[in-house]
């Protein structure tokens, strides 16, 4: 219940029984209630509009209002403030009904002594008390569970904290509701933030809000607690280079803290639990702050609201855990797919990328009408050189005419590929086959410039390469392997023809 005096409105056009109430009241305590009174609907409606009373006493039968209808006014000003009908009338059926139109009590004039009326002005605050305790507590829930849902909904970490700062500062009705990551102890950055006006925006987006420092010096790491101003100006006091902004009347702020990974502990004789366990440790870290801001007056944080602020900091926890364990599941996904679509010896792309990227591209292609190249490279005499040279120096000339390749193909959105032992293949998407031309030359005189030895060839005393190279505009009515086909049919007739050459389909 709230401190004394609690204000009573009391709507009656009869001089008498205000006279009357106003007696009763002053029996038990002249200073436990404060008594307002209106004659009529429309003087109550402006009271009701002006100021917060605890408990409405009113009279059915006004200048302006008549009946049921009266309760109805009444209420749809002030939905939340309970009402005890006075009446003269003792009809059970009027008196049910005022009570399900939400009237909390009945008394009939002339039958209530002042006890009977302080004791139903104290159960309908008592009853309205836990009538709100329980509305706040759904209202709780209810955006709790909004929360979650986001939070198992949404992958977009950003998202779930812009969601939850905005939610939080709507329920608390509050001017500011921020989220700020903890880098170091002078160092941090405000994540997100829910604003009721941009004025009371600050500078705190890229620079560590001192306002948070300055929480976690007086709480010193507490799970949470209200900072006053008359705190912030101590801590202002002590450490003369943080500037605090007193602007904010009333700070409510509460660390979120971070599982990290399970620590395994041995006991003292260093053999686990004793029942041939491992004992298991959680370590915590401070993630950042969820900070609310109240800037309009001096705020009493009720405690409710500092519970509600203490659960939302696990659930935010949970889900920046869920979201750090999703990005570094994706890296590794992502890494596990580059090892899986790269030649472990040469590094370039593997067989299997390159049937993807072949087929990808020409499915791509059929769409635009854009022809769609491609070269088939073979190292003469490859054989010759492993029996000659040994393995790893065969593997390390391998490596050597990938990187030529690489090098001669510049562009982003072309493909190299170790096709086959020591076949190479280059894809050229929208290339016609004079640009599969130029490549292919480009690629013989470079390797020709490198001079890699190769003593048992019979082509020449270096490494030498033969190449079919084969361009078509892809259609439905082909597949890409009608285009591996003619180049390899053009890599055959290079090698017929003596090796170290080019040939392409006429």
């Amino acid at each position: 219940m709230k401190d004394y005096p609690a204000k009573i409105l009391l709507v009656e056009d009869n001089r008498a029984e205000v006279e009357l109430v106003q007696e009763f009241l002053s029996e038990v305590n002249s200073t436990s209630f404060l008594l307002t009174s209106a004659c009529c609907i429309r003087e109550a409606l402006i009271h009701l509009h002006k100021e917060k009373f605890e408990v409405i006493l009113l009279d059915l039968s006004l200048p302006d209002s008549q009946g049921l209808e009266t309760v109805t006014q009444v209420q749809n000003q002030a939905p939340t403030i309970p009402i005890l009908v006075l009446s003269v009338l003792r009809d059970e059926t009027v008196a049910l009904k005022a009570v399900r139109q939400g009237a909390q009590d009945y008394l009939i004039k002339g039958e209530f002594d002042s006890g009977l009326l302080i004791r139903a002005i104290n159960y309908a605050m008592a009853r309205q008390k836990i009538a709100e305790a329980l509305r706040q507590q759904a209202e709780r829930e209810k955006l709790l569970s909004k929360i979650l849902d986001k939070i198992r909904q949404s992958l977009d970490l950003k998202e779930i904290l812009q969601t939850t700062v905005t939610e939080v500062r709507e329920f608390l009705n509050t001017d500011r509701v921020l989220i700020c990551n903890y880098i170091s102890e002078q160092s941090g950055v405000v994540v997100v933030e829910s604003v009721g006006c941009e004025d009371q925006t600050n500078d705190a987006r890229c620079i560590w809000n001192p306002r948070v420092r300055a929480a976690l010096d007086i709480l010193e790491y507490k799970s949470l607690d209200a900072i006053s101003v008359q705190q912030q100006k101590q801590v202002e006091a002590s450490t003369p280079n943080l500037s605090i902004d007193l602007l904010a009347k009333g700070i409510l702020t509460t660390p979120i803290w971070q599982s990290e990974c399970l620590v395994p502990m041995a006991n003292g004789n260093g053999n686990g639990n004793g029942n041939g366990n491992i004992m298991l440790s959680t370590s915590h870290k401070l993630w950042g702050m969820l900070i609310a801001h109240h800037y309009s007056a001096p705020r009493q944080w009720q405690q409710w609201e500092v519970d509600f602020l203490k659960h939302l900091a696990s659930q935010v926890a949970v889900a920046i855990q869920q979201a750090e364990l999703l990005q570094q599941l994706e890296i590794a996904n992502h890494e596990l797919q580059r090892i899986a679509c790269k030649d472990g010896l040469t590094g370039v792309a593997n067989r299997r990328q390159f049937d993807q990227f072949l087929a990808q591209e020409w499915r791509r292609l059929i769409r635009s009408q854009q022809p769609l190249s491609l070269i088939l490279c073979d190292i003469d005499f490859f054989k010759l050189y492993n029996d000659y040279y040994g393995h790893p120096a065969g593997d390390t000339c391998l490596r050597k005419v990938a990187q030529t390749l690489k090098k001669v193909v510049k562009r982003p959105h072309d493909l190299v590929a170790r096709y086959g032992g020591e076949e190479f293949a280059i894809v050229l998407p929208a290339t016609d086959i004079n640009g599969a031309m130029v490549v292919a030359r480009e690629i013989h005189q470079q390797l020709h410039s490198l001079k890699i030895p190769h003593l048992k060839s019979p082509v020449q005393k270096y490494v030498t390469l033969s190449l079919g190279v084969a361009s078509v505009i892809p259609d439905q009515l082909r597949y890409p392997e009608a285009l591996v086909k003619i180049a390899d049919q053009m890599l055959y007739q290079a090698k017929q023809q003596g090796r170290d050459r080019i040939c392409t389909q006429k």
